[in-house]
């Protein structure tokens, strides 16, 4: 939208003000009957007649309002306010000769152009001179050859310039009348037909010369506008606001920029953030899946993990029988996916929600638990023997090319110390093999159960034991049903000496 014009001239034969109006916009000048009327009540205290004289016929024509005081209609409305006029000095005190050059003249004002009635250029400052094609030819050239006028929107003629003489101009090069540095040739200069400088000043009626002087600014928002226009910083007097505008400008958009970085520098920070959340979940997860809740948690503050003693644990050791030969005979994906079965029916069995028994590592076919440890737990024994029993029956469903997979599983119960306890060759496939303070364990009240059936063995020679050491077989009692495992049953609670296990009850 573009903001309307104004402009005022004198009717002699009445004294009458006549206001020019100019606006893109049709049928506004009602309006202006009424604002103009206000005014003149409001600030000058006079009421006023306003009327049409003239309705412009074209869009670059005016409306003029004839406008008169009511009350006093013999003294001109222009000479009310005497006072305001500034005394005529005595011009015949100043010196008929300039003071200055032309030449120093054009470069203290680099934007100026001074030209005739008949709109030829006479004059024109140093920075004009060097981006403007041909304006320092000999050859004659008009303001209407090189410049177009966008606002005031009036004709481009003398006449209509002195009308406007208060109002602000604004020009612009005409397609390939501008001057610009080559691209690949910074010495060499061509003329873009897509470039053109736009300038923003006012003009002065020089009565001395008869001539019009128009002052003038490029009107450039940044560095770069500059350097397309072949401009310096250089080339706008210190005294041009514009300097300081261009200046204010790069700081604002090195700000921006800047802005805009720490924008997506605390973007990225956050995702990072994000992201080394999620990986420390995953660290967690992964720590608290291999090591004990208490371990998990003392590590994961980074505290140190003090050694404890346990006086009284359970531990179980299984193995698959012929593992080796089934190995020989089997390709390496059917051995991962057979021991990925078994081991995933032993990790719900040595769930800790389910049983008090911790799964301590799995090394090969070798599966390691034990009940007891980190939380001390009096039916140790009792617990981690159901579990043994249930990973008997588990694996007599698990098939490998047609054939059967059996366990040895060995249990021993006492202080917790570092090695292996027992020997594979020791063990009875498809039995549980206790030792004897395990079965200790089992006798005594918290942890003895009917359905537990012990076959004493002969003394046998330990790893490790200068003595032989007497070991038992344990089975399910048959006088007894056999509960099922876990893994295929829903955990049921009994009531067994004032504690409650994931069991069925059974009979004491």
């Amino acid at each position: 939208m573009r903001a309307p014009c104004f402009r005022v001239s004198d009717r002699e034969e009445d004294g009458a003000l006549i206001l020019h109006y100019y606006s893109t916009r049709e049928g506004l000048e009602y309006i202006v009957i009424g604002l103009v009327r206000a005014i003149a009540r409001k600030l000058l205290n006079t009421e006023i007649s306003v009327e049409i004289i003239k309705k412009k016929l074209n869009p670059w024509e005016d409306v003029q309002f004839a406008i008169k005081e009511i009350h006093s209609p013999e003294i001109p409305l222009h000479c009310k306010q005497t006072a305001c006029i500034r005394p005529v000095k005595d011009l015949d005190l100043l010196s008929s000769e300039p003071k200055i050059s032309p030449a120093t003249f054009c470069h203290i004002f680099p934007f100026h152009l001074m030209f005739g009635r008949d709109m030829e250029i006479l004059q024109c400052g140093d920075s004009l001179s060097r981006v403007i094609k041909d304006i320092n030819n000999p050859a004659p050239l008009t303001m209407l050859d090189v410049f177009e006028l966008v606002r005031p929107r009036i004709e481009f003629t003398c006449e209509e310039l002195l009308a406007h003489i208060n109002t602000v101009f604004v020009l612009t090069t005409r397609p390939g009348c501008l001057q610009v540095a080559n691209s690949t040739d910074a010495n060499s200069m061509n003329y873009d037909s897509g470039k053109s400088l736009r300038l923003k000043g006012q003009i002065l009626y020089l009565e001395e010369c008869d001539n019009l002087l128009f002052l003038c600014s490029p009107s450039v928002g940044n560095l770069d506008d500059l350097r397309e226009n072949n401009l310096y910083l250089s080339d706008i007097p210190v005294h041009d606001a514009t300097r300081n505008l261009i200046l204010l400008s790069e700081q604002f958009q090195e700000d921006h920029i800047l802005t805009k970085e720490l924008e997506i520098l605390t973007d990225k920070l956050r995702q990072t953030h994000r992201d080394l959340a999620e990986k420390k979940e995953l660290t967690d997860q992964l720590l608290y899946s291999i090591l004990p809740p208490s371990v998990a948690q003392e590590l994961r503050h980074k505290r140190p993990v003090q050694a404890e003693k346990f006086e009284m644990v359970t531990i179980l050791f299984s193995g698959i029988v012929n593992f080796e030969k089934i190995c020989q005979n089997s390709e390496p994906v059917e051995i991962v996916q057979l021991l990925n079965n078994i081991y995933t029916e032993f990790d719900i069995l040595t769930d800790p929600q389910i049983n008090d028994v911790y799964k301590v590592e799995t090394v090969g076919d070798k599966y390691m638990a034990v009940s007891g440890l980190p939380e001390r737990s009096t039916w140790h024994a009792r617990s981690l023997c159901h579990v043994a029993l249930d990973m008997i029956e588990s694996v007599k469903e698990v098939k490998h090319k047609g054939g059967k997979i059996q366990l040895r599983i060995g249990v021993h119960s006492g202080e917790v110390v570092a090695g292996v306890v027992g020997h594979k060759t020791l063990g009875v496939p498809d039995n549980v093999c206790v030792s004897a303070t395990t079965y200790r364990c089992l006798q005594k009240f918290v942890s003895r159960h009917p359905i537990f059936l012990f076959e004493k063995r002969e003394a046998i020679q330990m790893k490790g034991r200068d003595e032989p050491m007497v070991t038992y077989i344990l089975n399910w009692h048959p006088r007894y049903p056999r509960e099922a495992p876990v893994t295929r049953r829903p955990q049921q609670a009994s009531l067994f000496g004032g504690l409650t296990f994931g069991r069925t009850k059974g009979p004491l």
